[in-house]
């Protein structure tokens, strides 16, 4: 199965930037090690051919590149664990295209938004919608997510993610093509 890794990058703290790309790159082996998957994502993928091309080229590239392995995947795992302009281009790409999604993000009190009121023009007070606040609704209201998991350590969630791939590469169609995101919602339920 073609699978497409997105995260988050650009705006990871960088005091947790080395322990969150080493777990990007620990699912990806994971998933390499089933040995049926062919695993595509930025750090290894996109990113470091873009330090090679011309800083005016780099923005256009990125997005052609990243929006051509959403688009030829079977199945993208988005880690969500920090909030991403890029990651949700990408899962929008990937609704467009009915690819099914594994939406996945670790527990983290760091990374957890906090409870927030606002006032409005009219003076009415309410508080923001954040969910448990460390998705957005927007986001989490996907239609073709067919799985979210939590985790709380790396290790968990690295086996609870290949689990959920495993799961999903046995759904097929009778004429054992793969299915799209509307077909794995119904057998995934």
């Amino acid at each position: 199965m073609k699978i497409y890794i997105a995260c988050a990058l650009t705006h990871v703290p960088r005091d947790t930037f080395q322990e969150y790309s080493q777990l990007i790159h620990q699912l990806g082996s994971a998933l390499r090690q089933e040995g049926r998957h062919e695993v595509s994502y930025a750090l290894v993928n996109s990113d470091p051919q873009l330090a090679e091309r011309r800083t005016e080229e780099r923005a256009r590239l990125c997005y052609e590149w990243d929006r051509r392995f959403v688009q030829e995947s079977q199945l993208v795992i988005a880690e969500a664990t920090f909030p991403s302009t890029g990651l949700g281009i990408e899962l929008q790409l990937a609704q467009s295209a009915d690819i099914p999604i594994i939406l996945c993000f670790k527990i983290d009190k760091a990374t957890r938004a906090a409870e927030v009121t606002y006032e409005n023009p009219d003076h009415a007070r309410h508080m923001l919608q954040i969910g448990e606040g460390y998705v957005s609704l927007m986001a989490l209201g996907l239609p073709n997510i067919i799985r979210v998991l939590s985790y709380v350590s790396e290790d968990t969630g690295i086996a609870a993610i290949v689990a959920a791939v495993s799961q999903i590469e046995n759904l097929r169609l009778e004429d054992g093509t793969q299915i799209k995101a509307t077909s794995a919602l119904k057998s995934c339920q």
